[in-house]
């Protein structure tokens, strides 16, 4: 073989080892300045919990179109969160809630047990009273848990009357001006009037006390809920019979309407408008109303 064959051979092979020379320098240069790869993070622990499917307001009861269950990271959820919806349904809502929101152990309560925790969510302000039934809207069951009602209330008022003498028999001494001049042999006679005015105004009704009677006949003391449905039992009842109410009022309401039942006042309940809070402004009824308002001519 001639030096000129050897020599491109040569040639060759040496254009061949730089050419791979080069590569292998751009692959390392390459590696050395591309960053490592991120590595696969593995997925974080969760757990499943209750959260509410819409907004519940103080006083609503869940129901189980009310709640769903969610997968959310361990890392967030709160320390007495509830994981089974069996403890949120046919429970109240103590607090304001949202949609979304994860539902807490200390956000609901036991309707069932009423004096209990309905004292969660009063003021420290206010007191709870249990106000009797027997006016008409309650033997209807109109009335439910939630309603903003006024109590009327009326009462037999003792007076003194006394009778003047006619204007042309005038007695003795001078009379004082827009005074009734009276005999003064006559003695003043006590006579009862009744007085109709209302004693609270857009109040609320916190709860409603009912006995329940089932199919089987028999009776049970139990709670009713906003819609009038009964929340202490799944089955059917065959008629409700409110007892009782339950008011939350400042102490000194609550003293004056206690006053009004000691006394035997007699009682009615008219419902309001669920928007109405305004206070109006109401003259007493009495016997002076009525002729005045009817214009009346009493007879003498």
């Amino acid at each position: 073989m001639s030096r000129r064959v050897i020599g491109i051979i040569i040639a060759v092979v040496g254009i061949g080892v730089a050419i791979v020379g080069v590569f292998s320098i751009r692959q390392i240069l390459m590696a050395s300045l591309t960053p490592p790869a991120a590595p696969t993070q593995e997925a974080g622990a969760t757990e499943k919990v209750v959260v509410a499917a819409r907004d519940f307001a103080v006083g609503d009861i869940v129901r189980e179109n009310g709640v769903r269950i969610v997968d959310m990271p361990v890392e967030l959820i709160p320390r007495n969160a509830l994981r089974d919806v069996e403890e949120v349904i046919d429970r109240m809502a103590k607090v304001p809630l949202v949609s979304g929101e994860i539902v807490l152990k200390h956000h609901i309560a036991d309707p069932t047990n009423i004096s209990h925790d309905i004292g969660y969510i009063m003021s420290d302000k206010m007191v709870m009273m249990a106000f009797p039934s027997g006016d008409l809207l309650s033997s209807l069951n109109v009335i439910q848990r939630g309603d903003l009602v006024d109590i009327l209330v009326t009462i037999d008022e003792t007076v003194e009357e006394v009778k003047g003498t006619s204007e042309d028999e005038p007695v003795s001494g001078a009379p004082v001006a827009n005074e009734p001049v009276i005999a003064v042999d006559e003695e003043p006679t006590t006579v009862s009037r009744a007085l109709t005015f209302a004693a609270m105004q857009a109040t609320d009704i916190s709860a409603v006390i009912a006995d329940v009677q089932y199919e089987e006949g028999s009776y049970g003391n139990v709670p009713l809920g906003a819609d009038g449905e009964v929340l202490a039992s799944s089955q059917q009842p065959s008629s409700v019979r409110v007892k009782a109410y339950l008011l939350i009022v400042n102490p000194q309401d609550a003293l004056l309407l206690k006053h009004f039942i000691d006394t035997g006042a007699k009682f009615d309940f008219v419902l309001r408008s669920p928007t109405s809070d305004q206070l109006f402004d109401l003259q007493t009824v009495m016997s002076e109303y009525l002729v005045d308002r009817y214009q009346l001519e009493v007879p003498k």
